[in-house]
């Protein structure tokens, strides 16, 4: 038997072929990916994935609509999804080196399943071309990233997760894979839209717990590392297919496991008794100020808002509508968002005037903002940052 190509690259021949060099490359994902559940998280799945949002960046409404081949196994599930994460993680790990990419990517099943850190066997390669059917085949339609403060509607943007694909097969072993991945996720990454995984994260078996690590790594990556939310905003986010009591159930188990690597998980409840999951990382990052000069830029590029901070960021923007910008500016904007737990949001001030002037003027229309984000306040707790280095004197109130 000879030389046999299976699939081709035809319209995007003119694109440099990138071809993958390093096999220890930590593992990325690009993080719109992570927020919400973009992947069957079984396999099979043809109903619709929709998703339906408002981005409390933006203001814009956002929407994510994916649909599979029936003929090819449905829409890519969370495991295909080691594919992209493949392809992302040489883009950025090349672009830092300061080597040239491009979607068009060239690599060995050998690279591939060295950087999963799996034995290549039989089935794997079957299950490998079944995961290039799958991702050609499921077709994504989202507003997501459209050119964010140019447009004044919506944009729907249309692609599939990989455009065309090609193996070349010699001997009847196949010596090489060639994909042309979506422009939409490769623009994405050119501004290191991504975070790092805990390569743990391919041992991880079941679709819930792997989509549950991956919102947990996003939804933790602040400062503080830690995250609450409702079963049910979990169960709405993931895309799931179980009935939510089921779900509810699967989330318990996982709770009482707690085997996600560098995630904690704990059940806890809101003020009105509604299940809710706190995730922590045990493996918290290091502030990118006191990290050395070379390793700075790289940190840097790994730190991205999370849902907490952009809750604080549309406050603000509420409140511009009521206070107008110069008031906003000079009393608001300048306090230091410290966390959120149990109900009770902290804020650093630098000086104690500061704190009085919001405790008495601004304090209402702060809880009123929030709340209306949906979260339950018990308390605003406010600090004043002392001259000591890394210390501060509380001198807030609760709830009024």
């Amino acid at each position: 038997m000879g030389r046999k190509i299976e699939g081709g690259i035809k319209e995007h021949q003119d694109l440099t072929r990138f071809t993958v060099s390093a096999a220890d490359v930590a593992a990325k994902d690009q993080i719109d990916l992570m927020s919400r559940n973009w992947f069957s998280l079984v396999p099979g799945r043809t109903e619709p994935i929709d998703h339906k949002y408002v981005d409390q960046k933006t203001g814009m409404t956002e929407s994510v609509r994916i649909t599979g081949s029936k003929e090819h196994g449905g829409i890519a599930t969370i495991h295909d999804q080691d594919l992209l994460l493949f392809a992302i993680s040489q883009w950025v790990d090349a672009q830092r080196l300061g080597l040239a990419t491009s979607r068009r990517i060239h690599f060995t099943p050998y690279q591939f399943f060295a950087w999963l850190k799996i034995a290549p066997h039989g089935t794997a390669y079957d299950r490998l071309k079944d995961a290039l059917n799958r991702l050609k085949t499921t077709n994504i339609q989202t507003t997501v990233r459209a050119e964010i403060g140019k447009r004044t509607r919506n944009r729907i943007k249309q692609f599939s997760w990989i455009t065309e694909w090609e193996i070349t097969e010699e001997q009847g072993e196949v010596r090489g894979i060639e994909v042309v991945l979506a422009e939409w996720l490769f623009e994405s990454i050119q501004n290191f839209h991504v975070l790092t995984l805990d390569k743990r994260y391919f041992e991880i078996p079941g679709g819930v717990e792997r989509w549950l690590y991956l919102y947990a790594r996003k939804a933790t990556g602040g400062g503080a590392g830690i995250w609450k939310e409702t079963f049910k905003s979990l169960y709405l986010k993931s895309a799931s297919q179980q009935e939510y009591k089921h779900y509810a159930s699967t989330l318990r188990k996982l709770i009482k496991k707690n085997e996600l690597p560098g995630v904690r998980l704990e059940k806890v409840s809101s003020v009105q008794g509604k299940d809710m999951l706190l995730m922590e990382r045990t493996d918290k990052r290091p502030l990118a100020e006191k990290l050395p000069a070379a390793d700075r830029e790289v940190q840097m590029a790994l730190i991205e808002k999370t849902p907490l901070e952009e809750a604080w960021e549309n406050v603000l923007e509420i409140l511009n509508k009521h206070l107008g910008d110069a008031t906003v500016n000079a009393w608001i904007r300048i306090l230091n968002l410290v966390g959120y737990e149990d109900g009770t949001l902290t804020y650093r001030a630098s000086t104690q005037f500061i704190v009085d002037t919001v405790e008495i003027q601004y304090k209402p229309r702060l809880m009123q903002a929030w709340e209306s984000l949906g979260y339950d306040l018990k308390a605003i707790r406010f600090e004043v940052k002392s001259s000591k280095k890394g210390s501060a004197s509380t001198v807030g109130s609760a709830k009024k």
